[in-house]
C-alpha cells in the first residue's frame, strides 16, 4: 500500500480483515502518517487576513524538489473543492498542490516561495484567464505554452455546434409540423361538435424525406457526430458513404468540417520546428478562409484563437503539451474513485503526496 494508491479497505477484505480494522492500522500505526498526527499535511499553509478576519489558505502539497525549469498548471475539483495543481513536465510529479482558485490567495502563497517559481522558464495551460494571470504577474519572464489539446477540443465543440445547430432545425421543422397537427385536430373536434358527430382522434405522423444512403435527416445528423472528429482517410466505408449524403445535404457542415481538418493540420507535430514565419502564413491564411466561410461558429473559435496565438504558437518550439496536467489530474481522479471520495481528508492528502510527489521511497 505504501508503492501503489489501492483501497485499504478492499486490501484488508483480500486478507480476510475487517476494513475499517486495516484502514485505522494502516493510517495510525504502518504509514507514518500519526507521527506527528498529520500535521505534516499544513505546514505550508498560509494564513492570511481579508477584511479583517482570519482566512487560512490549505496547500496540502509543496514539494521544492519538485520545481523545476518546466511545468504545467491546472485546476482540479476534488470533493466539493478546487485546487491549483502545478507539476513537474520532466519528472511528473505534483509540485504544488493548493486549495484555491483566487488569484491573490495564490499570490500569497507564491510570494513566499519566490526562490521557486523564479527557477520556472516553461509553463503549459490552458487558456484560463487565472493562470495567464499567475504566469503574467508571478512568472513575468517564463514562456507560457497554450495546450494543444484545449485549443482542437475548443475547435471541434465549435465544428460539431454546427452539426447541432442544423439537427435543432430538423427538429424544429417537427415540433412545427406536430403544432399544425394540433390546430387541425382541434378544429376538426370543434366542427365535430357542431355537427353531432363522433370525433375520433387521428394519430401524428411526421414523414421525412430519405437522402441518398436511406437515411433521415435527423438519423444522418445524429449519426455523424464521430466521423466528423476523423480526418477522411479514416473513415469506415460505411461512414464515407454516410459523410457523402451529408456534405451534399448540408454543404456548410462540409465547409466547416474541411476549415477544421485545415487547423488540425496546421497544429500538428509535423510543423514543429518550423519558423514562426511558416507558421504565421498558414494561420493567417485560415483566418481568411475562416472569413470567407462566414460560419458563426467557428468565427468565435478564430477569436480565441486570435486572442490566444502567441501561446498556441509556442507549442511549435518543442512540441510541449499540457498532457502531464491532465495526466495528473487523471491520476488524482483515479484515486478517489479507488478510495470511494475524500472523507478523511488529510490522510487522503498524505497518501496522495506518497504516491505522486515524494521523488523517492
Amino acid at each position: 500500500m505504501d508503492c501503489s494508491p489501492l483501497n485499504i479497505t478492499s486490501f484488508g477484505e483480500a486478507l480476510r480483515i475487517k476494513g475499517g480494522t486495516i484502514y485505522r492500522w494502516y493510517r495510525d500505526v504502518l504509514s507514518g502518517y500519526a507521527k506527528d498526527k498529520g500535521a505534516s499535511i499544513h505546514i505550508h499553509d498560509v494564513k492570511i487576513f481579508v477584511g479583517g478576519k482570519e482566512k487560512i489558505i490549505e496547500v496540502p502539497i509543496l514539494r521544492a524538489e519538485n520545481f523545476g525549469e518546466s511545468m504545467s498548471i491546472d485546476e482540479k475539483h476534488i470533493g466539493e473543492d478546487f485546487y491549483t495543481v502545478m507539476g513537474n513536465k520532466d519528472t511528473g510529479k505534483i509540485a504544488l498542490l493548493c486549495k484555491s482558485v483566487v488569484f491573490s490567495e495564490i499570490k500569497e502563497v507564491a510570494m513566499l516561495h519566490e526562490d521557486l517559481f523564479s527557477k520556472i522558464k516553461r509553463v503549459t495551460l490552458d487558456f484560463s484567464s487565472l493562470y495567464k494571470k499567475v504566469c503574467l504577474e508571478l512568472m513575468p519572464n517564463v514562456n507560457q505554452i497554450g495546450d494543444k489539446f484545449h485549443v482542437i477540443s475548443n475547435l471541434m465543440d465549435a465544428h460539431q455546434a454546427v452539426r447541432v445547430r442544423y439537427r435543432q432545425k430538423e427538429l424544429e421543422k417537427k415540433r412545427k409540423a406536430h403544432h399544425e397537427f394540433k390546430l387541425a385536430e382541434k378544429l376538426r373536434m370543434e366542427e365535430c361538435e357542431k355537427t353531432d358527430t363522433q370525433f375520433k382522434p387521428g394519430k401524428f405522423h411526421y414523414k421525412e424525406e430519405r437522402l441518398e444512403n436511406g437515411e433521415t435527416p435527423l438519423e444522418i445528423l445524429s449519426r455523424s457526430r464521430y466521423l466528423l472528429y476523423k480526418f477522411p482517410d479514416q473513415w469506415r466505408p460505411s461512414q464515407c458513404k454516410r459523410a457523402k449524403a451529408l456534405f451534399h445535404y448540408y454543404p456548410e457542415i462540409e465547409v466547416s468540417y474541411n476549415l477544421c481538418c485545415q487547423f488540425r493540420n496546421w497544429l500538428s507535430n509535423k510543423n514543429i520546428g518550423k519558423t514562426f514565419l511558416e507558421i504565421d502564413k498558414e494561420l493567417h491564411q485560415w483566418y481568411e478562409n475562416v472569413e470567407t466561410a462566414d460560419i458563426e461558429e467557428l468565427l468565435n473559435f478564430m477569436s480565441m484563437v486570435e486572442t490566444n496565438e502567441d501561446m498556441i504558437r509556442n507549442y511549435f518550439v518543442d512540441g510541449q503539451t499540457n498532457a502531464l496536467a491532465e495526466s495528473i489530474n487523471s491520476k488524482i481522479q483515479k484515486f478517489i474513485s479507488l478510495n470511494r471520495g475524500t472523507r478523511d481528508r488529510d490522510f487522503f492528502f498524505f497518501r496522495l503526496d506518497n504516491y505522486y510527489a515524494i521523488t523517492s521511497k
